[in-house]
């Protein structure tokens, strides 16, 4: 889609992306299974800069790095970017703008899977409260093979061995 076409009042994208058709994210998901729901608009800022925004919310299938179950991370994020068109142009932009390398055409999927991109967890994981993680028993077996293990019952009843 032109961003000229987006620029034009009343340009607005609106739909639904399933996840399995994003080539980046797709591997990064516990199954890419679902969708994502984008609404795109554009138009031209006070300083004449060409600028695309909107939102994405989507459930995104995970597996918790804590207990190893799979969870649904929800992301609802919100966008907006000035349309450059090479990396100079952008890194000239204040700081506060964020630029979106485009020369041609713009793809909403494209932008959909980046800001679900930016969206995940470093580490991905249920809340506390939901989280079921599992015993250590690695630490329970590391205890008992430990040589201090035998002491751990005399120590304090008062007998003392020479």
């Amino acid at each position: 889609m032109a961003p000229e076409e987006l620029a034009a009042p009343g340009g607005e994208v609106e739909g639904t992306i399933e996840l399995a058709s994003m080539p980046r994210l797709a591997p990064l998901l516990e199954r890419p299974e679902g969708a994502a729901h984008l609404r795109l608009y554009g138009g031209v800022d006070e300083a004449g800069r060409r600028y695309l925004a909107g939102a994405v919310r989507a459930e995104l299938p995970l597996r918790c790095q804590r207990c190893l179950q799979p969870f649904a991370y929800r992301v609802e994020a919100e966008f907006h970017l000035v349309l450059v068109a090479s990396e100079q142009e952008g890194e000239a932009l204040p700081e506060e703008l964020e630029p979106f390398v485009s020369t041609g055409a713009v793809a909403p999927t494209e932008i959909a899977e980046e800001e679900l991109l930016l969206a995940l967890p470093l580490v991905a994981r249920h809340p506390d409260d939901e989280c079921g993680t599992p015993p250590n028993s690695a630490a329970a077996a590391r205890a008992e093979l430990s040589p201090f293990a035998a002491l751990k019952g005399r120590i304090g009843t008062g007998a003392t061995e020479h």
